[in-house]
């Protein structure tokens, strides 16, 4: 894995002495060059995508993290995928250790199904509903709402809590969102409207589930809808919550050119392809 590395003015061709190829060689490495920012280090540079691939943390702010082509991003780790660098068993997450753990993993991505086979997703505007117009939304479990790094990797333990990082986001913006919100719970783009979750360790027909919560509330469906069909809403009961198959899959990546997923795991960085600006 390459390091952050820049390059001397002193290699680059001189304008006044440069020849046609070598302005042409230029003018190829600016197009080529994205500009980001390192979400841990903070230090400014571009990627070079011709040889390196950039995966956005929050394209909003221009955080991202640079790999070489071939590898995809872990948390803020460059790994080689396995098995095409998927995550798609299709069974329900269980416990690592029953009474410890939920079995999800902070900094890991899935997605929720209902115990009627549906997929928890969003209606036509911004609400969260199962079998919804778009279903099946990728959701990244958070220990924080900024970079999502705390406690990276880690299963999240019985009482915990965690955020969800909503992949897909809101349809009219330009990056990842949050689920939160009041009543119909919905898409907020504001990490001040993301809401804490809790939940707790079922079983239904033999698959595992979560039970989640919204602490210090429980959770439940706040309107009538559809048969099959259900809305988010938290709940003044502690006791009442919603049961979800909890599916691992890959963590959507917002590459400006290819869309790719991802499979974060680790809060370790090492930006790569890197060009220091001078």
């Amino acid at each position: 894995m390459k390091a952050f590395y820049s390059f001397p003015l002193l290699f680059l061709p001189s304008l006044v002495s440069a020849t046609p190829s070598d302005l042409t060689t230029i003018e190829l490495d600016k197009r080529a060059c994205t500009p980001f920012k390192n979400p841990l280090t903070n230090a400014s540079g571009c990627c070079d995508i011709v040889s390196a691939q950039l995966f956005w943390v929050d394209i909003l702010l221009g955080i991202g993290v640079c790999c070489p082509i071939g590898q995809v991003l872990e948390g803020f780790n460059c790994v080689t995928p396995s098995s095409g660098g998927s995550v798609c068993s299709g069974k329900a997450v269980c416990a690592n250790k029953t009474g410890v753990d939920l079995g999800i993993k902070y900094g890991h991505c899935y997605v929720l199904l209902s115990l009627n086979n549906n997929y928890l997703g969003h209606d036509n505007a911004l609400k969260y509903v199962v079998m919804g117009e778009n279903p099946g939304v990728v959701f990244r479990v958070c220990g924080d709402t900024t970079t999502c790094t705390t406690s990276a990797d880690q299963y999240v333990p019985v009482n915990g809590t965690w955020y969800m990082q909503d992949q897909m986001g809101d349809p009219n913006g330009s990056g990842f969102a949050w689920l939160g919100g009041a009543g119909d719970l919905n898409i907020v783009n504001s990490t001040d409207q993301a809401l804490a979750m809790g939940g707790s360790s079922t079983c239904f027909g033999g698959n595992c589930a979560i039970c989640i919560t919204f602490p210090p509330g429980g959770a439940h469906a706040p309107c009538p809808l559809t048969p099959g069909q259900s809305h988010l809403g938290i709940a003044a009961n502690p006791n009442s919550c919603q049961n979800f198959y909890w599916q691992e899959v890959s963590c959507r990546s917002e590459n400006q050119l290819a869309e790719c997923q991802i499979s974060p795991s680790t809060a370790k960085s090492e930006s790569v392809g890197y060009v220091a600006q001078v």
